[in-house]
């Protein structure tokens, strides 16, 4: 995968299917029954078939939504990008739609209709978002055109798209922003939010009619910080504070202030953390958990604001916190809120817990202690090791500082840092052919 991706589960949690952009392959990871090869074209062969490295639509280019009154039918919509000379550019130039059927092969699931062209015209560059209708069942799809303010909004019903309407309002994005822009709806569906370099775009939404109703402008002020072209964004789930990202800080806007621009606060900047490339900050998505997650670049880290409805620093963002695996490609799948009723009873679209109680936090593959340390950083495993283990510290410019060998089967290792000057160090600890466990610590006097 390589940003282009998206996925659904069951309302239990368990993986029915999800696509790279490439193929739609089902839970076990083999590619669904006619599900090989969406988005055709000399795109899908270089990057699909000739390179593997994932279809390299931007973010919010795919989305799965249910059919209402279905439990079975589910439509993919997804972006073809096309490549154009004089002067090079990447292009979408078609929305498309596949149908997968969930019943089909014993549960396993089937695509049934594939590539079915919805719309030819150039496309932003992601930006494909959607919310419930007023009725709580049918949905609308949002999506605009390439460097635009004039949006396509299609009407999903359980007999497919039965509408399209246009509509202009809002201010265009510049021209060097494609693919640097994230769009997204309220968690209560009233509002749209759009990332635009220096400002952000609030938009009023009428879930009856799809249409916007009005649009405010939101002052982004990056004072003496980077004037990014790309910057994210997302909603708390109360719906109250929306936060904007861009590759060094994570911003917070009071959406109930009488001025939004002015209520500016920064609630995380960038900690420096490497492995093996920077863990800036990228889009964002708000979890079934009530935690929005925010992706690096292609890394296997996520950062996370753990408490998204609470002001300032009380929102608490971690850094580098969520760890996968392998490295995502700079994947972030996109979700909107599935939970949406009706107008009159809109529901709430997540759960801080799952069950009555919360699950126990596990502890780390080794803890690391004291932080701030001074003389001695002591190691500790928490689960049993074969071989010998190695620990590195690095200054941070990237220059390693200190290495040593252990035996990760003794109860304590103790590492002398008194010799290393005063500030703040990255570690990483290597165990049976992999890092078991990376952060930061401080040195001090």
């Amino acid at each position: 995968m390589f940003v282009c991706n998206s996925s659904i589960c069951d309302t239990a949690g368990n993986l029915m299917f999800y696509t790279n952009g490439c193929d739609i392959a089902g839970a076990d990871d083999t590619i669904l029954e006619n599900g090989e090869t969406i988005n055709p074209g000399y795109v899908h062969q270089l990057k699909c078939d000739q390179e593997n490295d994932g279809y390299t639509a931007g973010y919010q280019s795919t989305i799965i939504l249910p059919v209402p009154d279905s439990n079975n039918l589910y439509y993919l919509f997804h972006k073809r990008i096309i490549f154009t000379s004089n002067p090079f550019d990447v292009k979408t130039d078609k929305l498309f739609y596949s149908i997968i059927d969930m019943n089909a092969n014993s549960g396993k699931g089937k695509v049934i209709e594939k590539n079915t062209e919805l719309m030819s015209d150039y496309l932003a560059f992601g930006e494909m978002t959607a919310v419930k209708h007023a009725n709580g069942k049918d949905w609308w799809l949002v999506t605009p055109k390439d460097h635009s303010n004039t949006f396509y909004i299609f009407l999903f019903t359980k007999d497919g798209i039965v509408d399209t309407l246009e509509q202009t309002i809002g201010t265009a994005p510049p021209t060097n922003a494609s693919g640097g822009i994230q769009m997204v709806f309220s968690p209560d569906g009233a509002k749209v939010f759009r990332t635009i370099s220096q400002r952000a775009i609030k938009g009023y939404f009428n879930r009856s009619t799809g249409s916007f109703t009005a649009y405010d402008t939101i002052h982004v002020d990056y004072k003496n910080y980077p004037d990014p072209v790309t910057t994210w964004c997302a909603v708390s789930p109360n719906s109250r504070y929306l936060y904007i990202t861009t590759s060094l800080y994570v911003f917070q806007f009071d959406l109930w202030a009488s001025d939004i621009s002015t209520s500016q606060q920064i609630v995380a900047e960038w900690d420096g953390f490497q492995d093996p490339i920077g863990t800036t900050f990228g889009a964002c998505q708000l979890g079934p958990d009530c935690k929005i997650y925010i992706v690096t670049i292609d890394s296997k880290y996520y950062h996370v604001i753990n408490s998204p409805d609470e002001p300032g620093l009380s929102s608490n963002v971690t850094q580098h916190s969520f760890i996968l695996p392998k490295p995502s490609g700079a994947s972030m799948p996109f979700f909107p809120n599935y939970r949406l009723g009706p107008i009159d009873n809109p529901g709430v679209p997540c759960t801080a817990t799952v069950g009555t109680q919360a699950p126990p936090t596990p502890l780390p593959v080794f803890s690391v202690f004291p932080n701030p340390v001074s003389a001695a950083l002591k190691i500790v495993p928490n689960r049993q090791f074969g071989g010998q283990a190695r620990v590195r510290l690095f200054d941070v410019t990237g220059r390693m500082a200190l290495e040593e060998i252990f035996d990760p089967q003794s109860a304590c290792t103790e590492l002398d840092v008194r010799a290393l000057p005063d500030g703040m160090y990255f570690y990483e600890i290597w165990s049976e052919g992999r890092v078991a466990r990376a952060g930061k610590v401080f040195k001090v006097e």
